[in-house]
């Protein structure tokens, strides 16, 4: 086995498990038990950076020429993972009262029908996203990815403050 190909290997080894890790996690978050208003805006945080993350790997694999299927995939999964996951992250005590620094508006809490459709759509967008990675079928990732930014810049123009304050 070459050197190229080892690394390859290694690579997809370290992403099984960093999915594997963050999936636990994801599932921990959804399920909420437990977590108090302060930890629960934490974890919320910690999984919007994963998400964003994930998008800015998943387009700087889509850049380079020659993307790399097992870390898209890998992307992919996680942030349809964590779209469907999102709407648990709001409990009624995670909020601005909470002391936390954060970028959620107030109006998540009180507009929820339009925070509850916002998800909804990304969620639809993320399961998309996933489909085509899964399928190896990059023509419809690429695309699809937009559509998955665009869900997400449409739920950030109202939910969210563009620095925290």
């Amino acid at each position: 086995m070459g050197k190229g190909s080892l690394k390859v290997m290694m690579r997809e080894r370290a992403l099984k498990f960093i999915m594997g890790l963050g999936l636990a996690l994801s599932a921990g978050a959804a399920l909420g038990a437990g977590l108090s208003g302060v930890e629960a805006a934490q974890d919320r945080q910690v999984h919007f950076k994963e998400m964003g993350k994930a998008m800015k790997t998943i387009s700087e694999q889509l850049k380079s020429g020659a993307p790399d299927q097992a870390v898209i995939k890998a992307q992919t999964a996680l942030i349809a993972d964590h779209a469907k996951a999102l709407p648990t992250w709001f409990p009624a005590d995670s909020g601005p009262a909470t002391g936390v620094k954060m970028q959620a508006l107030p109006v998540v809490w009180t507009d929820t029908a339009n925070f509850a459709a916002k998800a909804h759509d990304l969620r639809v967008a993320a399961v998309k996203l996933n489909a085509a990675a899964e399928a190896e079928n990059m023509a419809d990732v690429i695309p699809a990815l937009k559509v998955t930014g665009e869900a997400c810049k449409s739920c950030h123009e109202i939910f969210r403050q563009k620095d925290p304050g």
